[in-house]
């Protein structure tokens, strides 16, 4: 037979191997791209309009508007609520409880001041004071607005006031921001190391030596089923901890460059540079329960990956199958991680067994500092107890595999 025909042999015994199993199909073509789908598609948007706050106005409060820069701001669709001098405290504290988005300060004589200013006399530009909190529903795309808005009008009369420069500001308590970005970009991260790391060791442990033959040897002669895919499971546990903990590690020692460079470039497009103080991020400001908690969950989280992994791939004739088998699965995880922003700040107790979606949950309270040690105790027992169903369930099928 010509070399060709036997390549094309070769290739279309391939096409049929893979086309009329119908796992592999469905794993491969049409679960990876439904779920992206449904992820870029519908749940993406979603979660950019709930993030931005595009459809909740905020409530713009403002001490001493000039009729120009209030009739401006209204063009650009921010209306402003007149208050007076005895009601900025109040405003203020509901600022920082989060309660409302914005309060904007105007000298009783800005409109005078800014038209008559002049740079070489020496004295201050009149100055806007502007009261906000990064942490706000739809912050910065308001923020962004009105800055742009106001910087309109400073450029319409030749740059003639300032805005912040001794007073305003963010009225977050201070390090919740930092803390909220580790919440949101972290557990992530750890998700999909600890994922990658269980799946590598996990798909050899059970198909490769099935393929070799050794895993039933192994049953046979030594241990019983429920041995064997608890040692399994905790020896391959380890590695998956080890895993999230290294890629931990790379992204702490990452983030201040990242937060640099992301600085920078809110600072030269969008006007935000003062957004957010970021500079000084990192895991410094957690102690020593936080870090056991975190351990506690990871830990928990590796056992039930590694379980789950370890059922769909010893369902594999070979590596290859297995690791077409597995890989859905991480865009399912990373998929729960993205739903979970929806219920950020309102969480039931009951999210905290939802396998999965609580190892994300309380990974984001931990780095928020908000958590509860009891519901980070519920959350790692329900892993730990669906991680020991799937044991036994992973020992009926290698006891499966032996009498076949």
């Amino acid at each position: 037979m010509p070399k060709k025909s036997k390549v094309l042999l070769l290739a279309k015994k391939e096409l049929h191997r893979f086309f009329y199993d119908r796992r592999m199909v469905i794993s491969a073509l049409v679960f990876p791209a439904a779920l992206l789908y449904l992820i870029y598609g519908l749940l993406a948007p979603l979660i950019i309009d709930f993030s931005m706050g595009e459809e909740k106005t905020p409530t713009v409060y403002a001490l001493n508007p000039p009729a120009p820069i209030e009739e401006l701001l209204g063009q650009g669709g921010i209306t402003l609520t007149h208050i007076n001098e005895a009601e900025r405290d109040l405003i203020l504290n509901k600022i920082a409880e989060e309660k409302d988005s914005f309060l904007v300060i105007f000298p009783p004589d800005f409109i005078t001041r800014a038209q008559t200013y002049e740079a070489a006399s020496g004295e201050g530009a009149p100055e806007i004071w502007l009261y906000y909190n990064s942490l706000s529903s739809g912050f910065a795309l308001h923020y962004g607005r009105m800055i742009a808005l106001l910087g309109a009008y400073e450029r319409s009369i030749a740059h003639a006031f300032e805005i912040n420069q001794t007073g305003g500001g963010d009225l977050a308590p201070p390090g919740d921001p930092e803390r909220n970005f580790l919440a949101a970009v972290l557990p992530v991260f750890l998700l999909v190391f600890m994922f990658h790391g269980a799946m590598a060791a996990t798909t050899e442990a059970f198909t490769g030596e099935k393929e070799r033959g050794t895993l039933t040897t192994l049953f046979i002669s030594s241990m019983g089923p429920m041995e064997l895919a608890a040692g399994k499971v905790l020896g391959l546990s380890l590695q998956s901890l080890l895993c999230g903990l290294s890629g931990t590690l790379g992204i702490c020692l990452a983030l201040p460059r990242f937060i640099d460079s992301f600085g920078s470039l809110l600072a030269s497009t969008q006007g935000l540079s003062g957004m957010i103080e970021l500079g000084a991020l990192g895991l410094g400001s957690y102690g020593l329960i936080d870090l056991g908690f975190l351990l506690l969950i990871l830990s928990s989280t590796a056992a039930l990956l590694v379980t789950i992994i370890a059922l769909a791939a010893i369902q594999a004739k070979t590596a290859k199958e297995a690791q077409i088998l597995v890989s859905p699965l991480l865009i399912i995880f990373l998929f729960i991680s993205l739903v979970n922003i929806f219920f950020a700040g309102q969480e039931a107790l009951h999210h905290y067994l939802i396998p999965i979606y609580n190892s994300v949950q309380s990974m984001g309270d931990i780095f928020n500092q908000s958590y509860s040690p009891a519901r980070l105790l519920l959350a790692a027992g329900a892993n730990l107890c669906t991680a020991f169903l799937g044991c036994i369930a992973l020992a009926y099928l290698i006891k499966r595999e032996s009498l076949s």
